[in-house]
């Protein structure tokens, strides 16, 4: 999910958020606007929130040929364009 801005002034760091349910109530502390954050997942190549979530597992060498699970990504999957990553940063068009 990308990071929230505020739609005032544009801040991106100095926000308080607080959630009620499913709702996130942010307050920007350098103009005071006050706003609820959509908590939904979006593709950031369509905008689709038709996402399949994908965990991928990191690794770390381990002892000799052997691989160590160290945690894991979220990743999701865009079923309306096909886009893999689609909430990172770097999001990825589907392969031809």
């Amino acid at each position: 999910m990308p990071m929230p801005r505020c739609p005032r002034c544009g801040e991106d760091e100095r926000l308080v958020g607080e959630r009620s349910g499913d709702t996130i109530t942010v307050r920007c502390e350098v103009c005071d606007a006050v706003w609820d954050r959509d908590p939904t997942h979006r593709c950031g190549l369509c905008g689709s929130d038709v996402l399949i979530h994908t965990p991928k597992p990191l690794w770390e060498k381990g002892r000799g040929d052997q691989r160590t699970p160290a945690g894991r990504i979220d990743a999701y999957l865009c079923v309306t364009c096909g886009g893999r990553d689609v909430t990172s940063s770097d999001p990825r068009p589907a392969e031809d």
